[in-house]
């Protein structure tokens, strides 16, 4: 039995700039970086380093950065079957521009990941036991109706599904998502994103609502309840969000608590927060039971 993760893959390129140009104007990059990302890349990548059989639902371009978008997932031992080439569309591409006072500057290309459809010849859910869903997939394009229609068929099937929320789908789409609620089993936010969403307001009976607070940790469920987090020295915050998703996903289906599941999730969160980039960035499992071991013993039988 597998998660399937559905959503973005992009290759990540970031430039530190000597300065910013105006516009029209040039400027020298003093360095240059690839790296895989898209959210459903960096939940996929981080559920399969903790141990869990993960599937990547996704579509890339036939070109050179599908490779990179791809090659964290491929190195964690994502099964990618299900991934699309796209004869048509490049892959989607977040390029970062980083001014010297370290303010980033995003260009964002979605490309083939709105193109994105259900499997060919096969039933996408078949031998699936959870379904995480990224909130960019619900965007636009065929991409959102397959996310639709996989929430539809796991809600009716039983599968538990789990919803990380993104602004821009709240903004575009708030009425929406709010009808979808009851098809959701967990649901992630950050403060922003619960204030427009629910605006204070819970979700329904049923649903888990997952409030993510960056360093602070995270408040779980009806209560609020607050998980706390674990203090580093942040260097990027890039894909944080993403890591504490899996860290939660994961822990749950191990049949841990809640708290225990956000505690595993803010330890994931906080390492990824001490090294750039995003799914390159996902600590080994090494590395993660020795964070543990220091900080927090009794989640390391969580791991594996």
């Amino acid at each position: 039995m597998t998660i399937l993760v559905v959503g973005d893959a992009n290759a990540d390129l970031s430039a530190t700039l000597g300065r910013f140009p105006a516009e029209g104007h040039d400027s020298s990059i003093e360095s240059l970086g690839w790296g895989s990302g898209g959210a459903a890349v960096n939940v996929a990548a981080a559920l399969a380093l903790l141990g869990a059989p993960t599937r990547l639902l996704a579509r890339v371009g036939r070109d050179p950065a599908a490779t990179v978008a791809l090659r964290a997932a491929q190195s964690g031992g994502v099964d990618l079957s299900d991934v699309q080439v796209d004869e048509r569309l490049a892959t989607g591409l977040c390029f970062a521009a980083i001014s010297p006072g370290g303010e980033r500057t995003f260009f964002s290309f979605r490309g083939a990941n709105v193109a994105m459809g259900l499997p060919e010849g096969r039933d996408a859910l078949a031998g699936v036991r959870w379904l995480h869903i990224c909130g960019h997939a619900l965007l636009e394009g065929a991409q959102r109706e397959t996310g639709l229609s996989l929430i539809d068929a796991a809600y009716q099937r039983g599968l538990p599904v789990s919803l990380d929320l993104c602004l821009p789908l709240i903004s575009a789409r708030r009425a929406e998502v709010l009808d979808l609620l009851p098809s959701i089993a967990t649901l992630f936010v950050n403060e922003l994103e619960y204030a427009a969403l629910l605006g204070g307001a819970l979700p329904p009976e049923g649903v888990l609502l997952v409030v993510k607070l960056g360093a602070r940790g995270c408040a779980l469920g009806r209560e609020l309840r607050p998980v706390p987090g674990y203090a580093v020295r942040a260097l990027d915050t890039t894909a944080c969000g993403d890591a504490f998703a899996a860290g939660f996903v994961h822990a749950h289906l191990r049949g841990a608590t809640p708290p225990a599941c956000a505690a595993l999730g803010n330890a994931l969160g906080a390492l990824v927060a001490t090294r750039p980039g995003a799914a390159d960035s996902l600590p080994g499992r090494e590395e993660l039971l020795a964070f543990l071991t220091e900080r927090a013993p009794e989640l390391s039988r969580l791991v594996g």
